[in-house]
């Protein structure tokens, strides 16, 4: 809020607030401020901040001169006793520094008096380890550098333990991510199964039985039987496959991938141990 007789940068004088003007602000030259207020207008506001500042003053000492007089006689008591006891300290302490001799035997003689004195024992106590404190301070802070390198060290070999546990953990987690998952069969899945693992095992005595050489499991049929697809090797009819020697085992051919063909029941069983090229020729005549 604007006060009378503020001036702004172009000269006017604020005069009062009147809402026709302008920002509902009246400004005036000084000229018609002097004839409106009068010409020693600044000199009565000047003696007016000064007595207003005059007036502050005295209402802060009167205030201070009743809080002073509000204290009660205990608290002056425990004030100057407080004084008291304090310079009598100053005193005591420049009369031992005078008198190093006296000073001991006064603080010989007050240890004797005090010492059932809890207070006084851990107040020594304080004032022992203070002095030790200043004494070794060196020694004291290279032990802290000492023990925060081996704690930090502790603590980066602890981190490099919970990395590693963490790593093994997260390479159980992915080798068991990894790791085939059980494969529930029907009834007639693991009837086939088990045929065929029966006439596997049947292929692997023969083989061996004729001296062949035998380099297939029964895994390694599965999956040459699911790479063959569904058309018969011989005659090229979509049926269900049966596993084929192509040169048989009784002349001597390996129970082996290179060796596997799979073909209907019917060109198998009618194949037997023949010669496999002079099978697909009367098979092909056969056709014709």
């Amino acid at each position: 809020m604007l006060k009378k007789g503020v001036a702004r940068d172009d000269g006017k004088v604020f005069l009062r607030y009147n809402k026709k003007s302008k920002n509902g602000e009246y400004w005036v030259t000084i000229n018609q401020y002097m004839e409106s207020m009068g010409a020693d207008w600044f000199e009565r506001r000047a003696i007016m901040d000064l007595n207003v500042a005059e007036r502050e003053k005295t209402k802060a000492r009167v205030t201070e001169e009743k809080a002073e007089r509000a204290k009660t006689k205990d608290e002056r008591d425990r004030v100057n006793k407080e004084k008291r006891r304090e310079e009598n300290r100053k005193y005591q302490e420049r009369r031992r520094r005078e008198n190093p001799k006296e000073k001991q035997d006064i603080e010989r003689k007050y240890r004797l008096k005090n010492k059932d004195n809890d207070e006084y024992i851990q107040r020594r106590k304080k004032n022992q380890r203070r002095h030790y404190l200043k004494k070794n301070d060196a020694k004291i802070k290279a032990r802290k550098e000492a023990k925060a390198i081996n704690d930090e060290a502790e603590r980066v070999e602890k981190i490099k333990r919970l990395a590693e546990k963490a790593k093994k953990k997260e390479e159980a987690v992915l080798a068991k991510s990894l790791r085939p998952k059980r494969v529930v069969l029907t009834a007639e899945q693991r009837k086939e199964n088990e045929r065929q693992g029966k006439r596997n095992y049947k292929h692997v005595r023969r083989a061996r039985i004729n001296n062949c050489e035998v380099k297939a499991t029964p895994m390694v049929v599965e999956e040459a039987r699911k790479s063959a697809g569904d058309c018969c090797y011989y005659c090229g009819k979509k049926c269900k496959l049966t596993l084929d020697h192509f040169d048989p085992l009784s002349k001597g051919g390996a129970h082996c991938v290179s060796n596997f063909v799979f073909a209907c029941f019917s060109c198998n069983s009618r194949k037997r141990d023949l010669d496999p090229f002079e099978f697909m020729e009367s098979n092909l005549a056969i056709s014709f």
